[in-house]
């Protein structure tokens, strides 16, 4: 900030100039995980520009952008997406369809649905920039290879889980023999290939994948960024699925601890990491506790991202079994009732998560002693499962035994 002050007193505020050190200081202070304050850099740059140069302005449009990522980083998603989208009409006016800028605009809007859990407009919009991308930068360029793993992202939150993973492992030997082993979108691609794996249950190839690109990771980024706390979170709950208890424990203790030295109050993240640890203390017996941390995470990611998102969906399928196994049927019936419900809307019926919802569901009703109904709901999401998942898959195995099934908060690039 102190070089900013000094080049706007003998610059001006009107210099060219001073919007390119803007810029870098501001992508910097970013890098760093520095949302805040990059929010308060781009909005003052956005009211100066557009009160200099108008709406149709490509620094303008530039500032607009990092605003975006900055909002993105703070979980405010709506506000996001309002804006992604009014940068990328400002590009598409400016410089056409195919300018690399206006498909960096394009990948920002995908980005901006994902994280607010809308995935399948999130794909509409993610496979032309990767058909486009293809197109204008060839097939081995950062940002190709980037879109397609993006793609593959999108089909594995899905729920399709077989072409995301086929995608995936493609993208991820183009992205090692291109960019190396150690580059971000490697580890990316990496990141992403281990979920296919753990969603298609093979869950020791995804802790493999994460474990070695965790450990990159950490040496080339070090432990606060950002790529790397979404892999550690990843191996904490493939950790635990392998019943390596302490190993994940140590895992989510520091994501936790990291995310709230880092993260705003109520940030979406933080209130994701506390869900997987309700989920190790429920797994090492403290079932009171757990059922209490997957409360607090529950309403704090409800007030994050709404009712309908995904995540508070996945928070309430957990507060919900986590609630039975310490007692309490009521709560964790009317959880289990409502969730299954909104997922089928907000997901879709045949979405693996809606199925493990009604399968939460078929094992409350059944604790209170509702049988037909409980048989009725479980035979449909049973069903629901082998065809989603296949019938050898651990979760449909797991439904079938009458375990009751969790969720996984996974951290999403902003």
């Amino acid at each position: 900030g102190h070089a900013t002050r000094i080049w706007r007193a003998l610059l001006g505020d009107q210099h060219p100039l001073l919007w390119e050190l803007t810029h870098h200081y501001a992508n910097l202070l970013r890098a760093a995980g520095d949302f805040h304050r990059t929010m308060e850099i781009e909005r003052a740059a956005v009211r100066h520009l557009s009160e200099q140069r108008g709406e149709r302005d490509p620094v303008l449009l530039r500032a607009l952008g990092g605003l975006a990522a900055d909002l993105r980083g703070l979980g405010h998603y709506t506000e996001a997406l309002e804006i992604s989208r009014r940068v990328l009409d400002g590009y598409r006016e400016l410089l056409g369809d195919q300018d690399t800028r206006t498909l960096n605009a394009q990948n920002n809007v995908g980005a901006s649905l994902r994280l607010l859990g809308r995935y399948a407009e999130a794909l509409d919009v993610d496979l032309p920039t990767l058909r486009e991308r293809r197109r204008v930068l060839g097939d081995r360029h950062p940002w190709t290879l980037g879109s397609e793993t993006t793609c593959a992202v999108d089909l594995r939150l899905l729920g399709r889980h077989g072409e995301a993973l086929s995608r995936q492992d493609a993208n991820w030997r183009l992205v090692r023999e291109t960019l190396g082993a150690h580059h971000r979108q490697t580890l990316l691609a990496a990141h992403n290939l281990a979920l296919c794996r753990y969603a298609v249950g093979d869950t020791d190839a995804a802790a493999h994948h994460a474990g070695r690109a965790l450990e990159r990771g950490e040496r080339v980024l070090g432990d606060s960024d950002p790529l790397v706390l979404m892999l550690m979170a990843s191996r904490s709950c493939f950790a635990r699925e392998q019943g390596d208890l302490d190993l994940a424990r140590a895992l989510s203790e520091r994501l936790v601890g990291r995310y709230e030295e880092t993260l705003t109050a109520g940030h979406p993240y933080a209130a994701g990491a506390r869900a997987n640890h309700a989920l190790l203390l429920h797994r090492a017996g403290a079932d009171d506790r757990a059922a209490a941390l997957a409360d607090a995470a529950l309403a704090d990611m409800d007030a994050a991202v709404g009712h309908d998102h995904p995540w508070t969906l996945g928070c309430a399928l957990n507060a919900a079994v986590l609630h039975g196994n310490a007692g309490e049927a009521d709560r964790a019936l009317a959880l289990s009732r409502a969730t299954a419900g909104t997922a089928a809307r907000v997901l879709g019926a045949a979405h693996p998560f809606t199925l493990s919802a009604e399968v939460a569901l078929a094992c409350e009703l059944r604790v209170r002693g509702r049988r037909g109904q409980a048989d009725a709901v479980e035979r449909e999401a049973l069903e629901g499962l082998a065809a989603a998942l296949g019938p050898r898959h651990p979760r449909t195995l797991s439904a079938r035994a009458r375990r009751a099934p969790f969720w996984d908060f996974e951290p999403q690039r902003t």
